[in-house]
């Protein structure tokens, strides 16, 4: 019944009663998110003063200790021109000319970039030309004090800033750099003085975007690249202080942040805090405010309610209407989604058999997306999915597919006839049609992508096939050689050659399945198997040299190591394996000879973490770029005369290690001129000796 038959005013009673409840709640939220906005505002306030503040004292501590540093690099300037090498760095310090507490090393480094003086003791002949704290005056005088990244002190062995100054001599020579050497904890330890809370944030950084010192918590880092952020473009364009709120681009914590540029230098000092923490007041305060104005809007609410209790019959009545209307949509939106996410297609058809519907897996599977299909007739459709395979593929048409298509009985489930096509681009599609007995739909076509189950397939066979293979040949041997001794008797020096083949071929066999189950432990495991231990790599390459068993008439591997210990974390077994790997193939793949070299170093690849290198290179037959790009697939053998033994396996099992240690490995060859395999892992840069040395 309408609502205007069971009370004439209900209509403007209801409109009036829920308009008075939605302004009285309207009120209500406005004044509470008033309160909360104008609360959250006076935090932030109060954030950004003291931040303003802290950044104010850093950057006089900042001042003080740079104009410290520029006087003592100034003053051994001065002294260094009066008296050249009669300079005692030593006697300056111990006398508290030099406080070192701050400057910790002070040095002169010659025109050539031999660190000539210091005040700590100078134990070897320290070469410094290619540091960027000298290279920056050899040019030319820029007049002003340089000040580093922080970098691995060679002489301290410890993290520190150098601060540096050229040396003119009388004739306006270049005559050396002065170098001052601080700690970055000196810093770290101020800032963490400061008690900013967890997570809080106290930095000098560079105008390049990379920290001179950084501490966040109490955990102290040097060298933080954060020159992603757009404050530093502010600071380039002599933006001398200020404040904002971003999401750092190093440990992704949204911080509100104030900053400061230390006047005359290249540095800027930034104070942060954990948003979370700064408004922790302000979300107590909010969840009380939005608590009370939740109650004052259930209580409207109530009351409206029972108001309105004379109308609650025919409201349930449209309730239960719009219930049932909205679950109807929900059906349709949840099957419009099913279709929208499902990675198969479906094309349904009308009770003419055209196309009525196209899921978008099915167009993005046929590229159809610009194709007119629907209301296109079951057979020019079937001609059109025709046109889409490759030689040698067809599809036989729906008709043929409902033919077989078995209905359920009361005995038997529904069985789908099927057929697999290849379409260009060489993806393995399976189709299958199902009869439909709805009034609009007389059938419903079924495609699903199979390339990558074809695929799998494929490389199981190809597995079965290359493992058939390469122990059909031994087994065979053995079992000759076998039946032979059993069935004839020969002299003892043929039993004993028959014997030697029989044991030779089954260690053959032994070396496949071992490279077998050897890459299937890898898979399986993923390094959790890994007895990881500090080791050289300069040892362990020339162990396992010494140990490989080459070919007879062969010259042992040719090792040059790098002069330095080549230190990294590893399993030894793992990486003698992969080694062992690789000079197998080298020896194997020069059957005309030459010499194979093993060679080791350090290299480091645009300005990341120096890596620990191994070369293996040998003389031999070679790769074409097409076969290098293969060498790492499973079951590849570049070699397919069937003269080198192997499975294809052994390049396999290094890639996998060596991906596991966080490492990589590359090769290069030319036919008829050999291959060098390269194997890079992460080195760990600190040595023992390093560690117990003065610096």
């Amino acid at each position: 019944m309408p609502i205007h038959k069971l009370t004439p005013n209900a209509p403007r009673t209801l409109l009036l009663l829920w308009t008075a409840a939605g302004v009285l709640v309207f009120v209500a939220w406005w004044h509470v998110l008033t309160l909360v906005e104008a609360n959250k505002n006076r935090e932030i306030s109060a954030a950004t003063t003291e931040l303003s503040n802290l950044t104010r004292v850093s950057q006089e501590h900042a001042i003080r200790t740079l104009r410290g540093a520029d006087q003592v690099i100034r003053f051994i300037q001065a002294r260094y021109l009066a008296i050249g090498a009669k300079l005692n760095l030593a006697e300056l310090v111990s006398q508290g000319v030099i406080d070192a507490e701050i400057f910790p090393q002070v040095g002169i480094i010659d025109a050539k970039g031999i660190y000539a003086l210091a005040n700590l003791p100078i134990t070897s002949k320290l070469d410094l030309s290619d540091r960027e704290h000298f290279k920056v005056h050899v040019a030319s005088d820029t007049g002003t004090m340089f000040i580093s990244k922080p970098v691995m002190g060679r002489a301290s062995g410890k993290w520190s800033i150098q601060l540096t100054r050229r040396i003119n001599l009388a004739n306006g020579d270049f005559g050396g750099v002065v170098v001052v050497s601080i700690d970055p904890g000196y810093f770290t330890r101020f800032y963490g003085d400061l008690q900013l809370g967890t997570d809080a944030m106290a930095a000098l950084y560079g105008v390049d975007g990379i920290a001179r010192a950084r501490i966040v918590g109490d955990v102290a880092e040097y060298g933080t690249n954060a020159s992603a952020s757009p404050v530093f473009a502010t600071l380039t364009h002599d933006a001398a202080e200020g404040n904002f709120i971003n999401t750092s681009v190093v440990d992704k914590v949204e911080r509100i942040y104030a900053y400061r540029k230390v006047p005359k230098f290249p540095l800027a000092v930034f104070v942060g805090k954990n948003m979370t923490q700064v408004l922790a007041n302000h979300y107590r305060a909010r969840s009380d405010l939005l608590r009370q104005a939740l109650m004052l809007t259930a209580l409207i609410v109530a009351l409206a309610l029972a108001l309105t209790r004379q109308l609650r019959q025919m409201q349930k009545a449209l309730r239960l209407r719009e219930a049932a209307q909205l679950e109807l949509q929900d059906h349709a939106s949840q099957l419009s989604e099913v279709f929208e996410l499902s990675p198969d297609g479906f094309v349904s058809f009308d009770q003419d058999q055209c196309v009525k519907y196209i899921s978008p897996a099915f167009a993005r599977m046929t590229a159809a997306e610009n194709t007119p299909l629907r209301g296109m007739h079951e057979r020019e459709f079937s001609v059109w999915i025709n046109s889409l395979c490759i030689a040698g593929s067809r599809f036989d048409g729906i008709a043929s597919l409902r033919a077989g298509d078995v209905p359920a009985s009361a005995t038997a489930s529904p069985q789908q006839a099927t057929s697999t096509i290849t379409i260009k681009g060489n993806r393995v599609l399976q189709i299958g049609v199902r009869s439909s007995n709805s009034r609009t739909v007389s059938q419903v076509l079924h495609m699903r992508d199979v390339t990558h189950e074809y695929e799998v397939d494929q490389i199981k066979t190809e597995f079965l096939s290359t493992a058939a293979h390469e122990l059909r040949t031994p087994m065979a041997s053995i079992l000759g050689f076998a039946e032979l001794l059993l069935t004839q008797e020969f002299e003892q020096t043929e039993q004993r050659e028959f014997l030697d083949i029989i044991h030779k071929q089954s260690r053959n066999v032994a070396s496949i399945l071992d490279e077998l189950l050897d890459l299937a432990r890898i898979e399986s495991r993923r390094g959790k198997d890994f007895q990881l231990t500090r080791l050289d790599l300069n040892d362990l390459t020339v162990e396992t040299a010494k140990s490989f068993k080459c070919p007879e008439g062969r010259a042992s591997p040719e090792v040059v190591v790098a002069g330095l210990p080549q230190w990294l974390l590893g399993d030894a077994g793992k990486l003698r394996q992969v080694l062992l790997n690789v000079l197998s193939n080298a020896y194997k793949y020069s059957p005309q000879g030459g010499p194979v070299t093993v060679v080791t170093d350090t290299v480091t690849v645009r300005g990341e973490l120096p890596q620990a290198r191994v070369r293996v290179t040998d003389h031999g037959i070679g790769m074409t770029p097409e076969q290098a790009e293969k060498v790492w697939e499973r079951f590849y053998r570049a070699d397919t005369s069937g003269k080198v033994p192997g499975t294809g396996l052994g390049m396999s099992i290094v890639k996998e290690i060596i991906e596991l240690h966080r490492g990589s490995v590359s090769v290069h060859s030319a036919p008829g001129q050999g291959t060098c395999i390269s194997i890079c892992l992460p080195a760990d840069i600190v040595s023992p000796e390093a560690l117990g040395s003065n610096p």
